[in-house]
């Protein structure tokens, strides 16, 4: 077996560790972050595909549903037509238009993900799983420690961090949460890092990372909320808190207790015994022809929706009205909240189409020629709007496997009591009800200025600027003189053409 040339650094990859994880809050309000803030370095289809392949998350529909609306028109063949052109080259849209209307892709599984890879070796080499032992125990502990005053039983400690309540409960209970001696000495006595007891568990260094990643996606709920109670610096209320580094810490403990317990205290680390290393979570996962045939559907659904609302908004006098490019352009009404966005003068506004809602944000071009007002308007809206529309895009895709997206505080209560799995994790996610009719659409955000100035603030933003650039929200500019429509793609301003004036498949090719 050949080691892979990485040194593990615990405050880096702790750090990198909460990236990945959901963000959960008990309260009732939402977290505003994108769901996969650990991908937005990327352009948004290739991150969907690397947080797919990852992580096993269920980044879109399936292959049947866009097909679906296909056939019930809620996707225009001419709006297809044009991605396919613009994606693919007039020449190949033939080929592409058969692999998107009817080729056959092996079907997408959780088990086929890179996450969990390394740690099932326990069971294929050892025959045990320790999450089906730990697991039970564990999140008990944790649920209790972490209650907001609503379980049957307090734990018995109050006001200090995990571990040193652990320690505290250890030593005058008569009930111990471990059954061999070794990892409840290690407790006791000593302070391991996480580093030590990877080394007993693990053995190879190169596979540390790894094996966090595996450990705590196993539970990402749980550990996505400990995470996020340890960032925002607020004990609980009964004056305890608690860092991912205490919960990983413990649960190590627990997992060498379980396998001494299950194999005595002379088993060899996991790495020991592997006959080849696993796949590398965290290289680039490549693009095949099913990511791409996913990739067309998604904007074809989408621009269909955006196709109408843009021909209402700004009507372009060189065609007639209600018509584009010879195509109609009636606007279809979708259910996609938090989809629209509209920063302009108030005429823009009353041109909405009816039965659409829209976030309107009041905006004079001619007072505003540096762009410095709109700058401000972008790092508050783009994030805020652009977190809440994601997160009702992923708990819809999410809906047929692993869950992507954050939760509401209804679905924290299962730190009291309840857990949303057969495993126990916490479910993310919005509530199926609420998002089981929603059909996945990126924001749109449409801004009333010259696209020259648009460009010079794009340039100048923060946390605003991957949220367009890498197009995890859509970005159209109304020209205040000319009417021109321009679209932020790649990262240049280009010119938008609603339809092609082509009618046909035919007449594109040629």
């Amino acid at each position: 077996m050949t080691a892979r040339n990485n040194s593990f650094d615990e405050q880096v990859v702790l750090h990198e560790l909460k990236q990945f994880l959901p963000a959960l809050v008990p309260g009732r309000t939402f977290t505003h972050r994108n769901p996969l803030q650990a991908f937005q370095h990327l352009a948004f289809h290739d991150a969907l595909r690397q947080a797919s392949g990852m992580l096993g998350y269920h980044t879109s529909l399936s292959l049947e549903e866009y097909r679906s609306l296909y056939n019930s028109k809620r996707v225009k063949p001419g709006v297809l037509e044009k991605v396919l052109v613009e994606k693919k080259g007039a020449a190949n849209t033939f080929e592409w238009q058969d692999k998107v209307l009817m080729k056959k892709f092996p079907a997408q599984t959780c088990a086929a993900a890179r996450i969990g890879q390394l740690r099932a070796h326990w069971q294929k080499q050892y025959k045990t799983d320790p999450d089906a032992r730990v697991h039970p125990r564990l999140l008990r502990i944790l649920g209790n420690y972490l209650d907001h005053g609503i379980a049957d039983w307090k734990f018995p400690v109050r006001g200090q961090g995990f571990l040193d309540s652990m320690r505290e409960v250890e030593s005058n209970s008569f009930v111990s949460a471990f059954n061999t001696p070794r990892a409840r000495n290690l407790l006791l006595h000593t302070s391991p890092s996480i580093s030590d007891l990877l080394a007993v568990i693990v053995g190879d260094e190169t596979l540390f990372k790894q094996y966090l990643f595996d450990q705590q996606f196993a539970h990402r709920g749980w550990s996505g909320l400990v995470a996020t109670l340890e960032s925002g610096g607020k004990n609980l209320p009964n004056g305890s808190h608690i860092t991912l580094r205490e919960l990983i810490v413990f649960e190590l403990l627990m997992e060498i207790d379980v396998l001494d317990d299950r194999l005595g205290e002379h088993w060899e680390p996991l790495a020991s015994r592997l006959a080849e290393l696993p796949d590398d979570l965290f290289a680039p996962v490549p693009m095949d022809e099913k990511s791409e045939v996913l990739a067309i559907w998604q904007e074809a659904v989408e621009w269909s929706y955006y196709e109408g609302i843009l021909a209402g908004l700004f009507h372009n006098p060189e065609n007639s009205p209600g018509k584009t490019g010879g195509q109609s352009s009636e606007v279809i009404l979708t259910n996609a909240p938090d989809s629209l966005c509209i920063v302009g003068r108030p005429p823009v506004f009353r041109n909405l189409p009816a039965g659409h809602r829209a976030f309107l944000n009041g905006y004079e071009f001619s007072l505003d020629p540096e762009g410095e007002v709109l700058e401000k308007i972008l790092e508050t809206v783009v994030p805020s709007l652009g977190a809440a529309n994601l997160e009702y895009y992923f708990s819809r895709t999410s809906q047929a496997g692993a869950d992507v997206g954050h939760a509401l505080t209804d679905q924290i209560i299962g730190l009291f009591g309840m857990t949303g799995s057969a495993r126990g994790d916490l479910r993310t996610g919005l509530p199926t009800e609420l998002t089981q009719d929603l059909e996945p659409m990126r924001l749109l955000c449409v801004v009333e200025q010259f696209p020259e100035t648009v460009m010079q603030v794009i340039r100048r933003l923060n946390a605003s600027r991957s949220w367009l650039v890498n197009e995890w929200v859509h970005l159209v500019t109304v020209d205040p003189v000319s009417r021109e429509l321009r679209i932020l793609k790649k990262g240049k301003m280009v010119t938008y053409r609603r339809l092609p004036a082509v009618k046909s498949l035919e007449d594109a090719a040629h």
